[in-house]
């Protein structure tokens, strides 16, 4: 099992993977140092925390003096300060612990299939209906060539199921886990001057990375004919670096 997506305590929730601190779904809005401090010491709740360990986690590299930490336990200190009680003790020549009872949330959520993708509504960076049912369309004639051309090796999420993210703002991975999906491909429309220039990119969920990434530039003419064309041309890519991945 991965380690846990959140540290709850208190009033606090604490997220691990975009390391940030939230009280009452509010940013406390912690520098750096101290939300890697912080994260180490709640992975270690109750337990004594090495000064040693401290520095070579949250400085890897460079050499810093005790005094650095010190502060850095100050600004957690006031931050995560309730009622005057101290989260964090201080333990003589050895190193911090934090005292507050700890609840750990893992995700439960299913496993997604290695080989499994989902197609997000293109984008259309333009007002033109024209140009925005061309996306639409673009759309569910890439999710139509990924399923031919990839047989049974490859799940590809129905257009139906994608469509209910066009426009939105939450993040790849928390849109993947929703889908349950491992990769995401997603794009965007623009036009100028009797020309489209369609931009698409194939982003791996678990960590957000980037695999692939290709723009078209076109005249405009026949849009189911450029549709097919372009939609083909992009499954060809993505099946290739998903095949050999």
């Amino acid at each position: 099992m991965s380690g846990p997506l959140q540290f709850v305590f208190g009033p606090f929730v604490f997220d691990t993977r975009g390391l940030v601190l939230y009280r009452d779904l509010q940013d406390v809005g912690l520098p750096p140092k101290a939300v890697n401090t912080l994260n180490l010491l709640l992975a270690n709740a109750g337990t004594v925390v090495e000064k040693r360990l401290l520095l070579e986690t949250v400085w890897p590299g460079a050499v810093v003096e005790e005094g650095s930490l010190t502060r850095t336990i100050s600004i957690l200190r006031k931050a995560l300060n309730s009622g005057g009680a101290s989260c964090i003790t201080t333990i003589s020549k050895r190193g911090y612990r934090f005292e507050l009872p700890v609840t750990s949330v893992f995700d439960t959520s299913p496993v997604a299939n290695e080989m499994s993708i989902a197609v997000l509504p293109f984008e259309c960076f333009s007002t033109s209906r024209s140009q925005g049912f061309f996306s639409d369309g673009l759309t569910e004639e890439t999710t139509a060539q990924l399923c031919q051309r990839s047989g049974t090796w490859l799940r590809v999420i129905a257009r139906t199921s994608c469509m209910l993210f066009k426009g939105s703002l939450k993040r790849i991975s928390d849109i993947g886990r929703e889908l349950g999906v491992a990769y995401i491909l997603e794009g965007s429309v623009r036009g100028s001057r009797g020309r489209l220039r369609i931009a698409a990119q194939l982003i791996r969920v678990r960590d957000e990375a980037h695999l692939w990434a290709e723009s078209y530039e076109r005249r405009v003419g026949d849009a189911l004919r450029l549709q097919s064309a372009v939609a083909g041309l992009i499954a060809h890519e993505v099946q290739a670096m998903l095949f050999r991945s």
